[in-house]
């Protein structure tokens, strides 16, 4: 799995979400029907199929930031998400982004791991008595999992999956 993919992806899905959202709020809110059908015709570019050129919507994006910026007194402005919404929300365009870009033996690998670490992470929360360390163990290793899965680093997302295996071997089995 090529990082470049990953990394592109990540910056194709953050940008395509924040576009989005602030494209819906200028052309919503705005009084000017120019800037408004010029905001939903910049979505449309930013969301459209085929591969994304990232300076050009980086551009988009700044321009629909500026246009939200004069709507900043609104009481429904975007704002900047929070750090841990943005990843939601941008892991979900993610996915359908790496869809087309992926080969398919590596869609294959992802959805296996992911798969056995939503298993093992689920199996062990039902545990009864599970120490408390054990626990951390178990929600630390899920999350480094996951996360070395969103940013396609198969070593890393491959040891967390080994560790929480044996750990579901050990005091789920």
């Amino acid at each position: 799995m090529a990082w470049s993919v990953m990394e592109w992806s990540w910056q194709v899905a953050a940008l395509r979400q924040r576009g989005w959202a602030l494209a819906a709020f200028v052309a919503a809110c705005t009084d000017d029907p120019e800037r408004a059908r010029e905001a939903r015709k910049l979505a449309a570019q930013l969301l459209g199929p085929g591969p994304a050129d990232l300076d050009a919507a980086h551009e988009i994006v700044r321009t629909l930031d500026e246009w939200a910026d004069d709507l900043a007194d609104h009481p429904h402005h975007p704002g900047e998400p929070r750090p841990d919404e943005a990843d939601r929300q941008a892991r979900d365009h993610v996915k359908d982004i790496l869809r087309g870009r992926l080969a398919i033996a590596d869609r294959d690998w992802m959805s296996w791991t992911k798969l056995c670490l939503d298993a093992d992470f689920f199996a062990l929360r039902r545990v009864p008595g599970l120490d408390r360390q054990t626990r951390e163990d178990v929600f630390y290793t899920y999350g480094r999992g996951t996360m070395a899965l969103d940013l396609g680093h198969r070593a890393a997302a491959e040891r967390e999956r080994a560790r929480l295996s044996r750990l579901s071997e050990a005091h789920a089995a």
